[in-house]
C-alpha cells in the first residue's frame, strides 16, 4: 500500500428533497489500500458509491481522483480513468460460459465501439480471458455455463469481469453476500492476487470478512462519517459500537 492518495472525498453532501442522505462526508483512500465501508441499512453507503462513480452528483463537496476533480465528470469518463464498481445483483450472462462472459468484457474494453469485430481483438480477448481464469483458479470452469456454477463461483466471475479492465479503484457492493467467511476471504484473495495495486472499497455486512481483509474501516451512520481507522481501533470505537457493532463489548470481541 502506498502513501499516495488516490481518492479524496471532501465534505460531500446530498439531499433528496428535504431528506439529507449524506452530510459533509470526507474520506481519503490511498493507492493499493483496502478500505471497508460499514454502517446500518440506510446509512448512505450505496449513495456514496453512486457519487464516486458518477451515478449521482453531490449537492456540495468535491470528489478528486488521481489528482483530478471528477465531481461533475460523467460515469463513462470515470470508468476510462480507472473507476469500476460491482453491484449487489450479479451482472453476468447466466447462459453463456465463464470464458464467454469474461471475453465479452475484455473485447468491449479492447475494441471500443467496434468490439464485436476484428480477429485481432477476439484473439487478444480470449488469450487474456484464459490467463485471468488460470490465475484465479477458475480455468477448469472456462467452458461451463455460469448458471451451472455455485453461487460463490458466480460471484467470483462477476468480480473477474469488473477486474478485466485492470481498474485503479474497484468499489465492491456486498460482493460476499450469501457467501461463507471462507468463500468471502477467497474472493478478496483472488482480487488481490490478480490486481495487487488496485485500491478497493468494500461494502459488506459480514464484519468478520471486513475486519480480516481491510487495512482501514470507515463507519457511516445517518449519512455522517463517524469513524475511519484500523480494524482494531474501530472495534474499540464507542461511536462505531453504538451505531453498528452493538453497544456491548461482547459484540466486538
Amino acid at each position: 500500500m502506498s502513501d499516495r492518495p488516490l481518492l479524496r472525498i471532501g465534505n460531500v453532501g446530498i439531499a433528496f428533497g428535504g431528506l439529507k442522505v449524506l452530510s459533509d462526508v470526507s474520506l481519503t483512500l490511498n493507492a493499493g489500500e483496502v478500505l471497508g465501508l460499514i454502517g446500518p441499512n440506510g446509512a448512505g453507503k450505496t449513495t456514496l458509491f453512486n457519487i464516486v462513480t458518477g451515478f449521482l452528483r453531490p449537492s456540495h463537496g468535491e470528489v478528486v481522483f488521481d489528482g483530478q476533480d471528477i465531481t461533475h465528470a460523467r460515469t463513462a469518463q470515470r470508468v476510462r480513468m480507472g473507476i469500476v464498481r460491482t453491484f449487489q445483483k450479479s451482472m453476468v450472462f447466466p447462459d453463456l460460459t465463464v470464458l464467454e462472459n469474461l471475453g465479452l468484457a475484455l473485447r468491449a474494453g479492447d475494441g471500443g465501439y467496434a468490439w464485436w469485430g476484428g480477429s485481432a481483438v477476439l484473439t487478444r480477448a480470449e488469450v487474456r480471458a484464459r490467463d485471468i481464469l488460470l490465475r484465479a483458479g477458475m480455468y477448469d470452469r472456462a467452458r461451463r455455463p455460469v448458471a451451472s456454477l455455485s453461487y460463490g463461483e458466480q460471484r467470483i466471475v462477476d468480480v473477474l469481469i469488473s477486474l478485466a479492465t485492470e481498474p485503479k479503484l474497484l468499489l465492491l457492493d456486498e460482493p460476499t453476500a450469501g457467501l461463507s467467511k471462507a468463500e468471502g476471504e477467497h474472493l478478496v484473495a483472488v482480487i488481490r492476487a490478480l490486481c495487487p495495486e488496485t485500491s478497493l472499497i468494500l461494502v459488506a455486512h459480514d464484519l468478520d470478512i471486513v475486519f480480516s481483509v481491510c487495512d482501514r474501516v470507515a463507519v457511516l451512520d445517518l449519512g455522517r462519517m463517524i469513524a475511519c481507522d484500523t480494524p482494531a481501533a474501530i472495534r474499540a470505537h464507542e461511536g462505531a459500537q453504538a451505531a453498528y457493532l452493538g453497544k456491548g463489548k461482547e459484540a466486538v470481541q
